[in-house]
């Protein structure tokens, strides 16, 4: 039966289904390893329960890195590739833009659903590069798909420290966010203010 060895083999759906089964009252702790066996190896409930015991605790073994997210090493990359793709992490909060703002706040409102919106948090602040070396800008239109492919081809090991990252920036980001409204509204208000002085010196005229 083949297993994933290392959190690079867990993409985000796999975390997130692992997540809801952790988080499931209803099992017990030797149902959830029944139901996480089933999940990582691509087999039904029926034919788990059916493996010897001893054979049950060397595949319970061989996961055992599922209760270690500290291994992971918690550097954030610049850059990373997934499927030959390359995209380009905004590590600097004042870097982002009005839309990446508020569908960021959107997503990190709610903490207990932060497991559920890691794909769509880092699509928000993972941008693609075209041909793989020109800087693209952030479109909420294109977020949805690009969360949809991070969510079925991200490893944790590439996810987790960027969450960690954010999560810990998160204060940050709230007063980020309050002061770079100030500034746009400042600026639209000068804005405002020299149209209404052209057509005041217009009419004048």
């Amino acid at each position: 039966m083949k297993l994933a060895t290392s959190w690079k083999q867990i993409t985000l759906k796999t975390f997130s289904e692992l997540d809801a089964i952790i988080r499931n009252n209803a099992l017990q702790t030797s149902e959830k390893d029944i139901e996480i066996l089933s999940l990582l190896s691509g087999k039904s409930i029926e034919e788990i329960h059916a493996l010897p015991f001893k054979t049950k605790n060397k595949y319970l073994t061989q996961i055992s890195f599922l209760n270690k997210l500290e291994i992971i090493k918690e550097k954030v990359p610049a850059y990373f590739m997934i499927k030959r793709r390359i995209f380009r992490l905004t590590l600097n909060a004042t870097e982002l833009n009005g839309g990446q703002y508020i569908d960021l706040m959107n997503f990190l409102k709610d903490p207990d659903a932060t497991t559920r919106n890691i794909h769509n948090v880092l699509a928000i602040i993972a941008l693609p590069m075209k041909f793989g070396l020109i800087k693209t800008k952030y479109s909420g239109k294109k977020h949805a798909p690009r969360a949809k492919f991070f969510y079925e081809n991200m490893p944790v090991s590439i996810a987790y420290p960027i969450l960690v990252f954010f999560c810990n920036l998160f204060a940050y980001l709230t007063i980020a966010t309050a002061d770079y409204l100030k500034t746009e509204t400042r600026k639209k208000m000068n804005q405002i203010s020299m149209e209404m002085q052209d057509i005041m010196s217009v009419s004048v005229g």
